[in-house]
């Protein structure tokens, strides 16, 4: 993230491969984490409760696309990475059934012996990621006690406060990750695809987002300074 280039010796330096969709992933995440702070921003003031109400689905519809496709993203990169470096074969038969959080951990050792810092902001907003992405595809109804409607309410506040800090892990995960991944496996190897514009040229970072970007970019600079 410095635009120096970080070069970690890697098994396969290029690769072919097909079916690669981190980047898609990685890319809606962003557009409907952008399109929920823009739904947000709206002053609704004016709107009577049919609209409010509309407005409250579209945020928690983007909000949770975000967080599911910052989750799919970041499963689908550290799979290719380890596909391309280590074989589909052997990626198959002994880290396909690890949890994301431990891919992330243990393959770039494998392939370069070197890892993310597990007392790092990346690590630990990973792993609010794949909470949150866990307690949506897999969610479970409970049953409502009416008995205690102070509770209830309270509950749902909990609830709504940690869907918050959920959808606001989503994308600051990704831009951490990857930031951090330039420095652990070097930009031309980063599994998420390096976010350093002097080695990403094409990069645009959506107006909305550039806040998130340059806070994620000084926390991981100051890290590896």
């Amino acid at each position: 993230m410095n635009g120096q280039h970080n070069h970690i010796p890697h098994p396969r330096e290029s690769s072919a491969r097909s079916n690669v969709l981190y980047g898609t992933y990685f890319k809606i995440a962003e557009t409907d984490f952008c399109n929920c702070l823009e739904v947000l921003a709206i002053d609704q003031s004016p709107l009577n409760e049919d609209e409010r109400y509309k407005l409250e689905k579209e945020v928690n519809n983007f909000a949770l696309k975000a967080i599911v496709f910052a989750a799919m993203s970041v499963e689908s990169a550290i799979n290719d990475y380890a596909g391309k470096h280590l074989g589909d074969k052997y990626y198959q038969q002994h880290l396909a059934s690890l949890d994301l959080i431990s891919k992330w951990i243990i393959i770039p050792r494998l392939v370069c012996e070197r890892s993310i810092d597990k007392s790092g902001a990346a690590y630990n907003s990973l792993k609010t990621l794949v909470s949150a992405r866990n307690k949506l595809v897999h969610n479970k109804s409970e049953e409502i006690n009416f008995s205690d409607p102070y509770a209830v309410i309270k509950k749902q506040e909990k609830r709504s406060e940690e869907f918050k800090r959920d959808f606001h892990s989503s994308l600051k995960t990704l831009y951490l990750l990857s930031m951090e991944m330039d420095f652990v496996v070097g930009q031309m190897q980063n599994p998420l695809g390096t976010l350093d514009s002097a080695f990403n040229p094409s990069l645009e970072v959506p107006e909305l987002a550039k806040e998130l970007f340059k806070n994620c970019k000084d926390t991981v600079l100051k890290k590896y300074s």
